[in-house]
């Protein structure tokens, strides 16, 4: 795909090894001393063996009883992409918008819309009884269908997909990235992604996104 000419005015950021130094799911589990056994459960699902939603279950199952103050405590301290808060400060000032749309656990997307005044955020949600979690996960974004959560995105800020750009790194975004103005694969992890991609960067500095979005 060729990079077209537009004016951007929102960016939609995948978060798992786009904003953040690898994956939710993997990084709460490896902390959490659950990550032999969930390993497994991504296998199948690789393998086309389960659906997502059996995936999302299997892994937070795998939880049950965590007491919500080590989860928000592993989550804070899951590291940011070289370059994320300067990128995004620079998108602001812009007045572009910026939504943070994940396959991961909300929590990570909650933390980096906090953090960094982002725009808003759809991810998964680990759910909670009384500080703990009770074993169970609403599934909000499927790993294979982002995308049908654009036109609700772009209603909520009176945007086109032309005006719109997508940043992330794995397949789940390709769907996403055929719908919207301006896609860029970052430091994808196959040939698909980048395929369907205007802009690949393989640097590993999310200010490189920044003079595609800013032309």
């Amino acid at each position: 795909m060729t990079e077209a000419s537009m004016t951007i005015k929102l960016v939609i950021f995948d978060v798992d090894g786009t904003l953040l130094q690898g994956y939710s799911w993997q990084y709460l589990h490896e902390a959490l001393g659950t990550w032999p056994e969930a390993k497994g459960f991504r296998d199948l699902f690789f393998a086309n063996r389960i659906a997502y939603e059996d995936w999302a279950r299997r892994d937070a199952l795998l939880w049950k009883n965590q007491p919500l103050t080590r989860i928000r405590e592993i989550v804070t301290s899951m590291p940011y992409i070289e370059g994320v808060e300067p990128t995004i400060q620079t998108l602001k000032e812009r007045g572009i918008k910026l939504y943070l749309l994940s396959a991961g656990v909300s929590f990570f997307a909650e933390r980096i819309n906090k953090e960094l005044g982002c725009h808003g955020y759809t991810a998964n949600t680990l759910l909670s009884r009384n500080g703990y979690l009770t074993g169970e996960v609403e599934v909000e974004v499927p790993f294979n269908d982002k995308v049908k959560h654009l036109p609700a995105i772009l209603q909520r800020f009176n945007l086109t997909s032309q005006e719109c750009a997508a940043v992330g790194d794995d397949r789940s975004l390709i769907p996403l990235f055929k719908e919207v103005a301006l896609a860029l694969a970052f430091n994808p992890t196959d040939k698909d992604v980048e395929d369907h991609a205007n802009v690949t960067i393989r640097k590993k500095n999310l200010q490189e996104i920044l003079p595609h979005i800013l032309k």
